[in-house]
């Protein structure tokens, strides 16, 4: 079976923006947290697939990753059945996620 059934995947409103948050618990694990419940309940990842990367861009730091990666996760709230898709990849510029505009 595709993931996702075939259908697209693509992150909604609910989560752009900065309102998708993500902490560690007790272990080194990393959990997103579910962006409707209260009390910083964690999302289940039901499904994930490894995307191609787009070819890099050429940057001028000390340290690139010796393989790039684009991964997406369809996350799921067993709580509230809150349901959304979010990308993860190494190819991003580095900084504030938020850049001030003056």
């Amino acid at each position: 079976m595709a993931f996702n059934g075939g259908k697209a995947y693509h992150g909604s409103a609910a989560i752009e923006g900065g309102k998708l948050r993500g902490m560690t618990g007790n272990t080194d694990y990393f959990f997103f947290i579910c962006p409707r419940c209260k009390g910083d309940y964690t999302l289940r990842v039901l499904e994930y697939t490894a995307r191609e990367a787009a070819p890099p861009v050429k940057r001028n730091e000390k340290k690139t990753p010796a393989q790039y990666f684009n991964l997406v996760f369809h996350l799921y709230c067993p709580a509230c059945e809150f349901e959304d898709f979010v990308k993860l990849d190494n190819d991003h510029r580095v900084g504030p996620l938020h850049p001030k505009t003056d």
